[in-house]
């Protein structure tokens, strides 16, 4: 892992996931890039009477200053040659503006507070997070605004026994070992899932032939409530992060493991959330 993109909003919420982002970066010896995207409709609509030029340019400046304070108030920014490099990027739809950042920049991962300064957006549009977890082809780390997270010593995976799992616990394994942290893999079984035990058999063999990482168990749980089950052990694990894979298709493991299933222990704020798109897993 060699770049980390951290989106922020300067709201309190985007706090927790710019210093985590720091963490990664300071363990991992990763480049950190920080970026804010803005609407300049929306932030100039009282002052039409401008030069779009004009707007355009005070606009990347107020925003630049803005994003650099911000760095500065919550980082420990004492070396000058191991600074975040900031970006300003002008978009109406944030989540396009930090997906295109991070392709150009070639972030390995998106950090991103869980929710926003803007409430009506959230509720109305869907937060950027929730449109980061559905389209990105980076990897998405969700951090809810008060996580306290700075060592991984647990990271739990929620498996539905598919070979996108597999590349996923792969890529988590790259950046677990500099932590030393644990991968506990869980998969939560409902009455009507065929064979779910054999599947986990035949899971172990294939992880095992393809991750060398050996800090990793294995959890089987059986319940027609995926959810609350997968919160029950989150705290009988004591996890600092969840990890899942986002999927697409109609198949019976599909279905129950759908990325809404995803939004949804977003929704829990319980601990943060990395989330893999199955289609950029298979395409890597």
């Amino acid at each position: 892992m060699k770049t980390i993109l951290c989106a922020t909003d300067y709201s309190d919420n985007s706090i927790s996931a710019l210093k985590l982002a720091d963490v990664f970066c300071k363990k991992l010896g990763a480049d950190l890039h920080i970026i804010h995207v803005f609407d300049i409709s929306a932030t100039f609509i009282s002052t039409v009477s401008l030069a779009y030029a004009r707007l355009e340019e005070t606009a990347f400046n107020n925003h630049r200053e803005k994003l650099d304070a911000f760095c500065w108030k919550h980082l420990n920014l004492k070396d000058e040659n191991k600074r975040p490099v900031i970006h300003v990027v002008e978009n109406s739809i944030e989540s396009d503006g930090i997906i295109e950042k991070a392709e150009k920049i070639k972030a390995d991962l998106i950090l991103v507070g869980m929710t926003g300064s803007n409430i009506v957006k959230d509720l109305f549009m869907g937060s950027t997070a929730s449109a980061l977890i559905e389209k990105s082809p980076v990897p998405v780390l969700s951090v809810p605004g008060n996580s306290k997270v700075t060592e991984l010593n647990t990271i739990v995976y929620a498996t539905a026994f598919e070979e996108s799992d597999i590349l996923a616990i792969e890529r988590i394994s790259a950046f677990a070992s500099a932590f030393n942290s644990k991968i506990k893999l869980i998969h939560v079984s409902t009455k009507k899932e065929y064979a779910a035990e054999d599947q986990m058999q035949w899971f172990k063999e294939m992880l095992k032939e393809k991750v060398a990482y050996k800090n990793i168990s294995f959890e089987f749980r059986q319940s027609d409530d995926i959810l609350d089950t997968l919160k029950t052990y989150l705290i009988e694990a004591d996890a600092d992060i969840l990890a899942m894979l986002e999927r697409e298709g109609n198949t019976l493991i599909t279905n129950l493991w759908h990325f809404d299933l995803v939004k949804r222990m977003k929704l829990e704020r319980l601990v943060p959330l990395l989330s893999f798109h199955k289609k950029s897993l298979s395409m890597s």
